[in-house]
């Protein structure tokens, strides 16, 4: 079987939007975020960075196996899936507070809510087994044999506790690279438009998170300094914000919706499953950045702070980049937005070193209103080029 195969041409979806019980698991997610995001305040380490991203991508992954198979098997929500997802919400809330501890002593409980959330997954699987498109072995090995693994890795000591956590991980990602003669199944029943809301509304509690970490630091720190330095990170977030409704999530259900035509399963899964997942990180990085900047305001900034500002920036722009590259944009086109916004937020390395946080804070603003009006410069050309097209 090909790689690409075009979609039937008779092929009419419905589109449905999500569920109020997806919405509900969504909350949860805001706890997980804001616990996990309290390690990058301040002063973070390399060691800090590193344990965001390897305990975020679990609940990440979680939340996006529960949205595809909500999107596939939940479009009625019937009691039995209600409970299912209540299970899976409760899990996620013991993974939250186990990340407080980081990987300590925790650390079991954190893989406990994993082996139960994989289990329960399973279920809807193993029951449309017959009527779907994915072989039996393949959900018993995806969810079955990771859940025997994530509760297997409770009672093993550090660290090869956490080399079983990855090997978990690791099969369900190596399943997904060889999609075998599933990948039609997939592209007749993925509903794009259910997909698009999911991952967008997901964003927006990650935006939220932001808006609440600078509330809580200007509550914290009553101050004039601190005061104009929220106000200029709202500014800052505002900004990314509008980046991503007003471009990104636009291209977005247009390009997952080409894939989906085209049969590009491999693209639509990455663009979907893995490279949101980089986004995510650099909105909560910057986040973290910010709520610094507002408790330190009048003061040096941090460098872990000033990293926090400066990857989260850099990040958001490559995942954008590479998510544009994927739905087939031309890389000359993707290069001149791209290179731009993941190098330009390293200049503010320079204005940390000469003025305080809140100086940093307006250059944030500057450089993400930079790019705001390069992407509005860009999106309005070809709209005069038509234009002057059309009265010749």
């Amino acid at each position: 079987m090909s790689q690409q195969q075009t979609a039937p041409e008779g092929l009419v979806r419905t589109p449905r939007h999500a569920q109020w019980l997806e919405l509900f698991f969504d909350l949860v997610m805001v706890a997980f975020v804001g616990v996990l995001a309290h390690r990058l305040h301040g002063e973070p380490s390399a060691f800090d960075f590193a344990t965001f991203v390897v305990l975020f991508f679990p609940a990440w992954w979680v939340w996006v196996n529960v949205t595809i198979t909500m999107n596939l098997y939940g479009a009625v929500v019937t009691p039995r899936i209600w409970v299912m997802v209540s299970v899976v919400m409760l899990s996620v809330g013991i993974m939250a507070a186990a990340v407080s501890e980081g990987l300590g002593e925790r650390a079991w409980a954190y893989a406990a809510g994993n082996a139960v959330i994989r289990l329960v997954i399973l279920i809807p699987w193993w029951m449309a087994r017959r009527r779907g498109g994915v072989p039996w072995y393949r959900s018993l090995t995806y969810n079955g044999l990771t859940a025997l693994i994530w509760a297997v890795s409770i009672v093993v000591p550090q660290p090869a506790q956490f080399v079983l956590w990855g090997v978990a991980i690791g099969v369900e990602v190596l399943l997904l690279a060889f999609l075998g003669n599933q990948r039609t199944w997939l592209r007749d029943n993925l509903d794009i438009d259910h997909i698009a809301e999911r991952v967008g509304l997901f964003v927006v509690i990650v935006f939220g998170e932001t808006i609440l970490s600078i509330i809580a630091e200007i509550d914290q720190h009553w101050t004039a300094a601190s005061g104009i330095t929220a106000i200029l990170a709202f500014a800052a977030i505002s900004g990314l914000a509008w980046a991503f409704f007003q471009y990104g999530a636009r291209s977005a259900e247009d390009g997952w919706h080409r894939l989906q035509r085209v049969g590009d399963m491999r693209a639509l899964r990455d663009t979907v499953m893995y490279l949101p997942f980089v986004l995510v990180v650099g909105i909560v990085m910057l986040a973290a950045g910010l709520g610094t900047a507002v408790a330190e305001a009048g003061h040096p900034l941090p460098v872990g702070a000033t990293t926090c500002i400066v990857a989260g920036i850099a990040l958001f722009y490559a995942a954008n980049a590479a998510v544009a590259l994927r739905y087939g944009e031309p890389p000359r086109r993707v290069a001149r937005w791209g290179i731009i916004g993941v190098l330009l937020p390293f200049l503010l390395f320079a204005v940390a070193a000469l003025a305080d946080a809140g100086v940093v804070v307006a250059a944030v603003v500057l450089v993400i209103s930079g790019m705001v009006a390069m992407a509005e410069i860009s999106r309005r050309r070809p709209r005069s080029g038509r234009a002057r097209s059309t009265r010749s």
